[in-house]
């Protein structure tokens, strides 16, 4: 077993905790309302918060089932659309609340889940939810960076050129 595990989860923790303090100052300040990713999605803040509260949520089971021995398969890496879509048009009728709680409790979970995993689960390759395979950092990394390059930095340029 690795010596590093603690350290790769204390900095994989709180790039997680950066990644969502970052995100609430960001997407807080703004009109839930405000079309922020001015393409065929028309991806309202509402939405870009929901959609960061499911995958934050698809992370945190891929990680609870690898823990235990398991694998978790959300969709098919082929589906994002499809079920990116589906998931935004659901959270459209909730309340701005809703969807801020639901990412909340998501982030939560994937925190948990990052905290919980067992030293010996560490470096096991782990299913991730969109069906491909790589390390618990890898997932943290990949997580954060949707959060941030895919999602936010949009829109802050779609906020900023406005």
């Amino acid at each position: 077993m690795r010596t590093d595990v603690d350290s790769e989860r204390t900095a994989s923790l709180a790039l997680l905790r950066r990644t969502r303090h970052a995100t609430r100052a960001l997407l807080g300040g703004l009109d839930p309302e405000a079309v922020v990713h001015d393409d065929e999605r028309a991806w309202r803040v509402r939405d870009v918060v929901g959609h960061l509260g499911i995958w934050n949520g698809e992370a945190a089971r891929s990680l609870e089932a690898h823990a235990s021995g398991g694998g978790y398969t959300c969709i098919e890496s082929a589906l994002y659309d499809e079920y990116n879509g589906a998931a935004a048009l659901e959270r459209r009728g909730w309340p701005m609340d809703r969807v801020w709680t639901e990412y909340e409790k998501t982030h939560d979970r994937l925190e948990t889940a990052v905290e919980a995993m067992p030293a010996d689960r560490w470096d096991v390759p782990a299913r991730y939810p969109w069906n491909e395979w790589g390390t618990v950092v890898g997932l943290v990394v990949l997580m954060t960076e949707h959060e941030t390059a895919d999602h936010c930095d949009l829109v802050k340029a779609a906020t900023t050129s406005a």
